[in-house]
């Protein structure tokens, strides 16, 4: 469907390049009947922009993840952000959340869809907005090991006692930075609060999400659809 680019600062226009945008114009054409997937990109993403690479996992296939979405009939509203504090930017993504329900679309057709550190914010929204119907996929955003602390802080503080929402944690069996996001749940009172996980069996590790599988595409397309 359509691809709405937020950009943080500015738009570098390249000769034949397609300028999409800004969340501002995607919220004024805000459509109660679209499914709209908020897709935030990992660490490296921040560093590195849409061509991030890892020694250990590969090429970042931002574009085509996109593509793959769209391609599922979702709306998909990204952004190319700099590096931020997790925190500000979750407060940014519910700010945005309550303009497109203002602008009438309902919680139920709005998903936030993060990965790594962009699944760890996605986390952060579901724990500050307090709105059951909006729904989160949590890709390998819950850390362990040395990859670990972000999630490990949001445990000691009891942020899982606040989380709302419908929320699909996904995860590669095989990842050393990333596992399962029960230790949040667990804390949770569970009112207004719908769970699910996913242990994926893969040796890909946490570079799984790198590239658009069908085995973690799939199903948050699905998810952001209404489907579980």
């Amino acid at each position: 469907m359509f691809r709405f680019l937020i950009l943080a600062t500015f738009i570098l226009a390249l000769p034949n390049a397609t300028i999409a945008a800004s969340f501002d114009v995607a919220l004024r054409e805000a459509a109660p009947t679209n499914k709209y997937l908020f897709y935030l990109h990992d660490e490296n993403v921040e560093t590195q922009g849409k061509n991030a690479s890892s020694t250990r996992y590969g090429v970042y296939a931002y574009d085509r993840i996109i593509s793959h979405f769209e391609d599922r009939g979702l709306t998909v509203i990204e952004e190319l952000r700099p590096k931020v504090d997790a925190t500000q930017y979750a407060a940014k993504i519910s700010m945005r959340i309550r303009q497109l329900k203002a602008a009438g679309v309902p919680s139920s057709n709005i998903t936030v869809a993060g990965f790594s550190k962009g699944g760890f914010i996605a986390l952060l929204v579901a724990s500050s907005l307090n709105d059951p119907g909006v729904g989160y996929v949590v890709m390998a955003g819950c850390g362990s090991n040395a990859k670990g602390f972000a999630f490990d802080q949001f445990l000691k503080r009891k942020r899982g006692s606040r989380l709302t929402g419908r929320i699909l944690s996904l995860y590669a069996s095989s990842d050393i930075e990333a596992g399962s996001c029960r230790p949040a749940i667990e804390q949770a009172s569970g009112k207004g609060l719908q769970f699910r996980e996913q242990r994926i069996k893969t040796g890909k590790g946490h570079g799984l999400f790198y590239q658009p599988r069908p085995d973690w595409i799939e199903p948050t397309a699905i998810f952001a659809k209404g489907g579980r």
